[in-house]
């Protein structure tokens, strides 16, 4: 039997068009897109609930934070874990408690106990610093490197000692040039010198991390003269694709920050 006409015209779009259709929404008329994008949050499919999640992160449609938070407990982890970004977005430096974040320090997701360091860090909430030290044990390296760059970042001064130690026992290279971030951040200025050790890592990610790592620290003159010889020299020696992007664009930010200073 062929359906009727009425049935063909209530069968929803794709999902692929639903998803176009929430980046085409119009974001100069705030009241319209807030009540589209609540609806696309209801949709069933999560691919449509994450891409909505996407438009109320960039608009920071802080209007929604009550749907957005229902969805913390959306069955899939991509959901999930863009619904903790959200949040993080919308309560930016607030410096709030937000203990209904705190469980997911442990989720069985690896991204998304990341994405809830990240979100804490970007909400300022110092209350959950402790339950982040816990994070530096995690069974995973980039929640551990994540852990450690983020208690420091929140100015967790008092938690050097166990960041110390958890880069004492780090085996996983690529995490250890965040960990040298991080105690550098809070105040070990000994760990300058590992991060330009590791630009001569024989792999790519911890070359690049380093990189990053340099480009945003708070480096004296002196310390911006060595970084950027080591930096310049890694990318003439580059060994990858990435870590030769990565070189070149911080030798470029480097030579910036130093002509700044000379000005």
């Amino acid at each position: 039997m062929q359906p009727t006409t009425s049935r063909t015209q209530r069968r929803r779009p794709p999902v692929e068009d639903r998803r176009m259709a929430i980046k085409a929404l119009a974001v100069d008329d705030r009241n319209q897109l807030l009540r589209a994008v609540a609806s696309y949050l209801k949709d069933r499919s999560p691919r449509v609930r994450e891409t909505a999640l996407e438009v109320a992160r960039d608009e920071v449609l802080s209007e929604l934070d009550d749907q957005v938070h229902s969805l913390l407990s959306d069955k899939n982890d991509f959901v999930r874990q863009r619904a903790i970004e959200c949040l993080g977005d919308f309560h930016e430096g607030e410096a709030i408690e937000v203990p209904w974040l705190y469980p997911f320090l442990q989720h069985p997701n690896v991204l998304t106990r990341v994405e809830t360091l990240e979100s804490l860090l970007r909400i300022g909430d110092k209350k959950a610093l402790p339950l982040m030290v816990e994070s530096l044990r995690d069974d995973d390296y980039l929640v551990r490197a994540y852990a450690a760059i983020s208690i420091a970042e929140l100015g967790g001064k008092r938690f050097r000692k166990q960041i110390e130690s958890a880069a004492k026992a780090e085996e996983v290279e690529t995490a250890k040039p965040w960990f040298a971030r991080a105690l550098f951040l809070l105040g070990d200025q000994g760990q300058f010198q590992k991060l330009l050790e590791f630009l001569s890592s024989t792999r790519p990610t911890p070359r690049c991390t380093s990189a990053n790592a340099l480009a945003d620290l708070p480096l004296s003159p002196d310390q911006l003269v060595s970084a950027l010889a080591a930096v310049s020299h890694a990318a003439r020696n580059s060994i990858a694709n990435s870590d030769r992007s990565t070189t070149e664009r911080v030798e470029e930010q480097l030579r910036e920050r130093i002509s700044t200073q000379q000005n």
